[in-house]
């Protein structure tokens, strides 16, 4: 009985609190921004790095949206990119 209240109550939670702090937020594109001035650099020079969320049209994500079994590899924002 305990058990089955907790499990309710954590799935109450996690569905109240859960979803703030999981999915991407605008207010943290600052330094999400600050972070791609800084890394893009070495995307450019190095091959084996890959864009990500930072410039998702860039050359080196074609192996991300290629994906693994037909499935894209790059999650931006919560969402899948082809």
């Amino acid at each position: 009985m305990k058990i089955g209240i907790s499990l309710i109550l954590f799935t109450i939670l996690f569905w109240y609190f859960g979803l703030k702090f999981i999915q991407a937020n605008e207010n943290w594109t600052p330094e999400f921004k600050e972070f791609c001035q800084k890394y893009m650099p070495y995307v450019n020079q190095y091959e084996g790095l890959n864009a990500g969320c930072c410039d998702i049209d860039h050359k080196s994500n074609d192996i991300l949206k290629a994906g693994w079994k037909g499935e894209s590899l790059l999650f931006c924002d919560g969402k899948e990119i082809l």
